[in-house]
């Protein structure tokens, strides 16, 4: 039950996790025994750095706490998480206690051992989809444990340990790249996580980036799956009186638009019936076509119109017998350099790999020179079939794209998404789809 209101449940961690950051970070001796705020050890600049982060934690947000409860204030509340994690003077993410033996080990020597790297995989933080966009948009990342005030570890030592952990472990227990998605999915996320708290700010993050790394997480809420990303790519806040009665997956989508960034449009959500509008997902979750991989690339540019989009650089693979390069490049794909594979067992494997990522389509697969389709759903005709493939959003050897319908216009119909693995140019045509 939430202390603050009685009619409004709570997780029993929230007052325990508020008191950890409370004693913890109010202790001038934690963040001079654990943390390192200048390269060069500068003991005027880390006097004052250390004095700013204790000052700081005068004043906390917790969302179970500070998110109004009632509508509308607690919706226009929730889609401005990024702007609050963002305006944030330092992030401090609280552990289980199952993790204890982890971040200790990281403030005494910055390795740690198989159990220790093990017990991450069971972390809630690790799972949750509101977590993802704290980390990526934090200022400042900081890690404690819940119930231990004396421990404070930097974000950027405990995800190079956990990194370096990770490859060290998958190195010497000789995993293939499918048998540790299969075996560690929790590790999988978080490598993720790591990749885009690394590489990548809200402005450069796109749509499908974001799409493929929250999608198997868990939120209570459908909608709040959708703030998630909202947060996770604009730090906008105050948004306006007419965006507050937006169903928060049309938010998503205008934001998006706003920023020229039309990737969304590789979600496996339903379309609208609306003419010209064929193209455009429905406001329901917005599933990656194929999620947990590591996404290049700032967005699908584009602009919109009454009566179509236009995406502009998309490939158009040429239907025939897939290439050795094509095969080279799915072999890649999958983990393996076998080169005696047949095209029809390469594109077993590929669909094995991305079954195991999330993939829930129909598994049937059109063939290209450059590589393999996978359609999200079994075409009703293969009568005047395209299919383009993003050149701007993708991922190691592939990309997302579109099954399309040639009408004998300039307009191509939308028809389904899909998933591509093989090779493709970084350069393509502008397309119109409606």
């Amino acid at each position: 039950m939430n202390c603050l209101n009685e009619a409004q449940l709570m997780s029993a961690r929230a007052v325990p996790c508020l008191e950890t950051v409370v004693a913890s970070t109010r202790l001038l001796e934690n963040w001079a025994r654990n943390i390192q705020f200048t390269s060069h050890d500068e003991s005027a600049k880390e006097e004052a750095a250390r004095i700013a982060a204790q000052e700081a934690s005068q004043a906390i947000w917790i969302d179970a706490l500070c998110v109004p409860p009632s509508e509308p204030s607690r919706s226009s509340c929730l889609r401005e998480m990024g702007w609050i994690f963002s305006a944030a003077f330092q992030v401090i993410v609280v552990l289980s206690r199952q993790c204890s033996g982890v971040l200790r080990r990281i403030g005494r020597s910055g390795n740690i051992n198989d159990l220790e790297l093990l017990a991450l995989e069971k972390e809630e933080w690790v799972r949750r989809a509101w977590t993802y966009q704290e980390a990526v948009n934090s200022r400042a990342l900081f890690f404690v444990v819940e119930g231990e005030d004396d421990l404070i570890v930097s974000g950027q030592d405990f995800l190079r340990s956990i990194a370096d952990a990770i490859e060290d472990y998958k190195s010497r227990q000789a995993f293939s790249s499918l048998t540790w998605l299969e075996t560690h999915p929790g590790l999988s996320d978080l490598e993720m996580l790591l990749a885009d708290y690394r590489i990548a700010d809200f402005s450069e993050r796109s749509a499908y980036q974001v799409m493929s790394a929250i999608g198997q997480r868990v939120s209570e809420r459908t909608e709040d799956y959708f703030y998630c990303m909202i947060g996770a790519i604009s730090t906008t806040s105050a948004p306006t009186e007419e965006s507050a009665e937006l169903h928060p997956a049309e938010y998503f989508m205008r934001i998006c638009e706003r920023k020229q960034d039309f990737s969304f449009i590789y979600s496996t959500a339903g379309r609208e019936a609306d003419i010209g509008q064929g193209w455009r997902p429905l406001t329901e979750k917005f599933s990656a076509v194929l999620p947990r991989l590591l996404i290049f690339g700032n967005g699908e540019a584009g602009f919109r119109e009454s009566t179509h989009i236009e995406l502009s650089k998309m490939f158009c693979p040429v239907h025939g017998a897939i290439s050795a390069n094509g095969l080279k490049a799915a072999g890649w794909f999958i983990g393996s350099q076998r080169q005696d594979l047949s095209p029809e067992a390469m594109a077993a494997g590929v669909l094995e790999k991305m079954r195991v990522l999330g993939f829930t389509g129909c598994g049937e697969y059109l063939e290209f020179e450059t590589g393999f389709f996978f359609p999200q759903l079994k075409p009703r005709s293969s009568e005047n079939l395209v299919v383009a493939v993003s050149c701007e959003v993708s991922w190691l050897r592939g990309g997302p794209g579109l099954l399309l319908r040639s009408n004998g216009s300039d307009f191509l119909d939308f028809v389904d998404v899909g998933a591509f693995v093989g090779t493709s140019p970084k350069s393509g045509q502008p397309l119109k789809i409606r």
